[in-house]
């Protein structure tokens, strides 16, 4: 019975890779947290939110548990990033191991993970990577 007071209505799932709403420029972040404390969603809507703000030429979907598909390990505080909805999932952070204290389980600075979510557009989109010149790269190679 659709509308039953007092219950939220659910949130369509969108899938992000078929056509009907695929684009190449919209990245995807899968944030993995436990239910256990309120800070583990709200780390991962910050997460979110940073990146956002950090790369605004970027479209970014934050998906947390799979869209609540996913049972969270205990503890979990994991984040994946791919560069669009059909490419595949590299981790970027995992707290799973660390704490207690539970601040432990969460990226000191989400700064800290700004290089890795560039060099995976680099690799991807050469022209879409921010802050990653090819100066740096050309220094990497004459390091080798």
């Amino acid at each position: 019975m659709p509308g039953k007071k007092g219950q939220p209505k659910k949130k369509k799932e969108v899938d992000w890779a078929d056509e009907e709403h695929f684009t190449k420029d919209r990245s995807m972040i899968y944030i993995e947290h436990t239910y256990e404390c309120p800070i583990f969603s709200t780390k991962a809507d910050e997460c979110g939110a940073f990146l956002q703000h950090r790369i605004p030429e970027r479209k970014f979907q934050l998906v947390k548990n799979r869209y609540g598909h996913q049972v969270p390990r205990e503890g979990a505080f994991e984040i994946g990033f791919s560069q669009n909805a059909r490419t595949s999932v590299h981790l970027l952070w995992s707290g799973l191991d660390k704490g207690p204290p539970r601040r432990d389980k969460f990226p000191l600075d989400y700064e800290a993970l700004v290089p890795e979510v560039n060099k995976i557009l680099k690799k991807f989109y050469p022209d879409k990577a921010v802050g990653v010149s090819d100066e740096d790269e050309d220094e990497e190679k004459d390091d080798m």
